[in-house]
């Protein structure tokens, strides 16, 4: 289903606010809870929930940006400002990761620290439970609206969820080993699942951050859209009996860039205008989507003109 612009760029909006909204309690109890408690674990966490939620509120603000109409600064759109804000989201989330991962192999050297469980287990239940629904629920919102602000929000209440989960699964085994002979790891559970979380969350942020870079430095997106531009290219270049065509496609944000240039025998050079504008719309037919896109068909009997 190919969904009306406006109506796109409101429900993001909603969702984003939504994700603020229940994202600011959440902060407030971890931050709570972990001072409270003494727990890294749970303070990454809250930190975790700050970052998300600065982040969504950058991502409101470009999301508000990006529609407003071209101009004589950016002739070409803002598109652009799309893949930049999610790289910055992203590269936040990898900075925070480090820096967990650092603290918490500092904690260990040092010692490491005995958290209450007590204190922290309606929280983290709490937590887990509400993050999970959450992600489920974005995670759906995203495919709907083939959104990836949305995405990334629904990836933020996943890595949540995976993060309480993991704070929970360290501290109860901190009580269920403390009159063992294990009960010596007790001090080392709460930083160490801070260093296994951090180390196992910078995956997703990285590969995130990867894509979006790419976008900005304009490669090639390598997906169906591309692929389906290539053989509809072809394909006229055969229908035509044209010499040749070259095909060039960048994906930025939601926006497609593609440059198409036929390369015709010196024979049809005497192509009328109208002739050439009916098999631009003939590819244009083809090759449109649910996407934007900035497109050019050119024709020439001169190679040059397409390098």
């Amino acid at each position: 289903m190919i969904l009306n612009a406006r109506y796109k760029r409101l429900e993001e909006r909603k969702l984003i606010k939504i994700s603020i909204f229940l994202g600011s309690l959440l902060t407030i109890w971890a931050i709570v809870v972990g001072i409270a408690g003494d727990s890294k674990s749970i303070i990454f966490d809250a930190l975790f929930s700050m970052v998300g939620i600065s982040l969504s509120g950058i991502s409101l603000l470009v999301n508000n940006f990006i529609r407003k109409p071209d101009d004589e600064n950016l002739p070409f759109g803002r598109s652009q400002f799309e893949p930049f804000a999610i790289t910055l989201q992203s590269s936040v989330i990898i900075f925070l990761c480090l820096y967990s991962l650092a603290t918490s192999i500092m904690d260990i050297i040092a010692g490491g620290k005995v958290v209450e469980l007590g204190i922290a287990l309606p929280y983290l239940i709490a937590s887990i439970f509400i993050c999970f629904v959450l992600w489920l629920y974005f995670k759906r919102q995203a495919v709907r609206l083939g959104s990836e602000y949305v995405r990334i929000e629904a990836t933020e209440w996943q890595l949540d969820a995976l993060l309480s989960f993991g704070v929970l699964i360290g501290l109860s085994l901190g009580y269920f080993i403390k009159d063992t002979k294990m009960a010596y790891l007790t001090p080392y559970l709460d930083p160490g699942m801070v260093l296994i979380i951090s180390i196992l969350f910078l995956r997703i942020p990285a590969k995130t951050f990867w894509k979006n870079v790419r976008e900005l430095l304009q490669f090639a997106p390598d997906d169906d859209v591309e692929n389906r531009i290539h053989e509809a290219a072809e394909q006229l270049v055969v229908e035509q009996e044209f010499l040749d065509s070259l095909v060039r496609v960048a994906k930025t944000g939601s926006s497609y860039t593609v440059e198409i240039d036929f390369l015709i025998p010196k024979t049809s050079s005497n192509m009328q205008v109208g002739e050439l504008d009916l098999l631009r719309q003939q590819l244009y037919d083809q090759i449109k989507g649910d996407y934007k896109m900035w497109l050019t068909i050119s024709f020439t009997t001169e190679r040059k003109w397409m390098i």
